[in-house]
């Protein structure tokens, strides 16, 4: 985990006899995500 992140959420996953904790942290780093189109054809950038 990256320093400073805070946990919003602790809970845990239950299957039978198996118990798994999870926590739900907060982004670390803010980034976008970059979708391209691609021509079916020729898989050619579009525009």
């Amino acid at each position: 985990m990256a320093a400073g992140s805070r946990t919003l959420w602790k809970g845990a996953i239950t299957f039978g006899l198996v118990h798994i904790p999870v926590g739900l942290h907060t982004a670390a780093i803010e980034e976008g995500v970059d979708f391209d189109w691609l021509d079916k054809r020729s898989m050619d950038p579009v525009g």
